[in-house]
């Protein structure tokens, strides 16, 4: 069991977590985590990119929702952009046509990876993407080696509130404190 105090907390849990976001919220949550409604896109790689590719590369853009098993809560929406090219033959195939979280695969892939923290502008897909609100929101780059593979934002959402052992302040989707009454941006 982890133990998270606060959304300051579960910050600074997570940047000491030496595993994945997908471990963390398994043990956090005490269930199974499932990446559901996934969205699948190919975009050609922007200009400037953390991800120190060539303009118009090939990447997959991937949106989901991770949710616990058998709950059903979503604890965290994501958005990445990965260079597949760069990870085993099978990782994209299994992306798109299986409910495993991106970390599962990483760990299973054994790949020796770490985290680079990034601003939300280093994801193009973070800008096309409103959460209504969240305890915390990051966006960091994952590498192996020094070797670039993708670049995440989550949003970890209220759902988690319940397993933070001390009160725990919101904020909307691009870290605004929102007030417990004020239902705040909408998805839409």
């Amino acid at each position: 069991m982890v133990r998270v105090t606060d959304a300051s907390g579960l910050r600074a849990a997570l940047e000491r977590s030496g595993g994945t976001v997908t471990d963390f919220l398994e043990l956090l949550v005490g269930e199974r985590i499932e990446a559901h409604g996934r969205h699948h896109a190919t975009i050609g790689a922007p200009a400037s990119s953390p991800l120190q590719v060539e303009t118009g590369r090939p990447l997959l853009q991937r949106t989901a929702t991770l949710r616990g098993r058998p709950s059903g809560r979503a604890y965290v929406y994501a958005a990445s952009v990965i260079v597949t090219s760069r990870l085993p033959a099978w990782f994209a195939p299994r992306l798109e046509s299986s409910s495993d979280p991106i970390g599962g695969m990483l760990r299973q892939a054994g790949l020796d990876i770490t985290r680079r923290e990034l601003a939300e502008a280093d994801n193009p897909v973070a800008a096309q993407v409103a959460v209504a609100e969240c305890l915390l929101a990051r966006t960091y780059r994952i590498d192996a080696g020094p070797t670039p593979l993708m670049v995440i934002t989550e949003w970890f959402l209220p759902t988690l509130r319940p397993f933070l052992s001390g009160a725990a302040g919101t904020v909307d989707g691009h870290g605004r404190p929102v007030a417990d009454d004020d239902p705040g941006e909408r998805d839409s």
